[in-house]
């Protein structure tokens, strides 16, 4: 009897150092798939295709990327899982109760670039969509409290793909639809009284060139001889901001002046205790500058990781979406027609605004976390 009890006790023990004791029970959600859509190895359309899926079948959503714009299903049969894979989250009937806090974070990088036959794409596309933030930039956060620096401001600089007020802007919108996302709501409410309603340094025709010279300055707003760049410093005195150029460069420079105006930039804005935001640039393959942009996309890439800056891979997580996430002119992104942060119909699988501000909001969720900043 004594040898039971120890031989149930050596079991209960050894499950006690097997379990780990942080494991929680995972959520199940179940859905089915809107349309027939093609399941991918990983979360991203560079993963080697595992079939298709059609719609009206049961799936379980099981994993999700850290943008959260794709999802792991797995579709069960009488005999077990019979098919398990990737897919875009727009391309289910989102559950109402869906919260992505509650599902796992996949390991698997945004990209398989091995099945990429360009080297230069292939660069591209090793760049994760949603940065981590480095500790040099809590130092830059930091040295831009002493400048007094507001903690919750944030701007933009570029061209008409940044000036428009859809992008970023609507942060500030009383409205939101949130959807799966709603853990992004305390960050949400921590930024939208700081973001700039417009920038005098986002505006149509703006280039890296000319948002140094003060001959492209608001003359209303804006000091003499003063940039558009330290003019909008100036007035919205950001803690964070939003950079992107491209379209209008590739007509205008080569590659190596661009990425010597990304870098100025970068130090410019850095030296002013605000923390860059870097971003590439979605593209049409079909346009006659197209090998141009990837050389200038790589650049953007290069000054990142040489200053540390956190940078939005918007050409990789844009290259799924229709027609790259572009308009009809193939040079601006698609808009949703809602003005407001809209997330519960998985818009940001169909709607290049969409998921530029997705991909937004998810930077300034790990900025605010990587500071400690708490809403108050």
């Amino acid at each position: 009897m004594l040898k039971l009890r120890f031989f149930i006790l050596s079991l209960f023990l050894l499950a006690s150092w097997v379990t780990p004791h942080h494991a929680q029970a995972t959520t199940i959600f179940e859905t089915t798939a809107r349309e027939r859509v093609t399941l991918h190895a990983g979360p991203g359309h560079t993963f080697l295709p595992q079939g298709v899926l059609n719609p009206g079948l049961s799936i379980e959503i099981i994993e999700r990327n850290a943008t959260g714009n794709w999802i792991r299903v797995q579709r069960r049969d009488a005999s077990g899982i019979a098919q398990d894979g990737w897919i875009m989250l727009g391309t289910i009937n989102i559950p109402p109760q869906l919260r992505f806090s509650d599902v796992p974070v996949t390991d698997l990088a945004d990209a398989d670039v091995n099945t990429v036959n360009s080297r230069s794409m292939q660069r591209l596309y090793s760049a994760p969509v949603i940065p981590t933030v480095s500790d040099k930039m809590v130092d830059v956060f930091q040295q831009g409290q002493t400048f007094e620096r507001n903690p919750r401001a944030v701007t933009k600089v570029g061209d008409s793909l940044s000036a428009d007020h859809n992008y970023l802007e609507i942060i500030a919108a009383d409205e939101r639809e949130l959807g799966p996302f709603g853990y992004l709501s305390e960050t949400v409410d921590y930024y939208s009284t700081g973001v700039t309603d417009g920038s005098v340094a986002a505006q149509v025709g703006l280039s890296s060139i000319v948002v140094f010279d003060p001959f492209w300055a608001n003359n209303e707003v804006c000091e003499a001889n003063e940039t558009p760049l330290e003019c909008e410093y100036r007035l919205s005195n950001p803690a964070i901001s939003f950079i992107m150029f491209g379209p209008n460069d590739v007509l205008s420079m080569n590659y190596e002046k661009y990425g010597d105006n990304i870098r100025q930039l970068t130090e410019e804005t850095m030296a002013l205790g605000i923390i860059p935001v870097l971003s590439t640039f979605s593209y049409h393959p079909d346009h006659q500058y197209w090998w141009q942009s990837v050389e200038f996309n790589k650049q953007v890439l290069d000054v990142a990781e040489e200053y540390e800056v956190p940078m939005i891979n918007l050409w990789a997580a844009s290259r799924p979406l229709e027609q790259y996430g572009l308009d009809r002119d193939l040079i601006h992104m698609k808009q949703s027609g809602f003005p407001y942060l809209k997330y519960d119909t998985g818009h940001e699988t169909y709607y290049g605004t969409s998921l530029r501000n997705l991909l937004a909001v998810r930077t300034l969720h790990e900025i605010r976390l990587t500071l400690g900043l708490e809403l108050q």
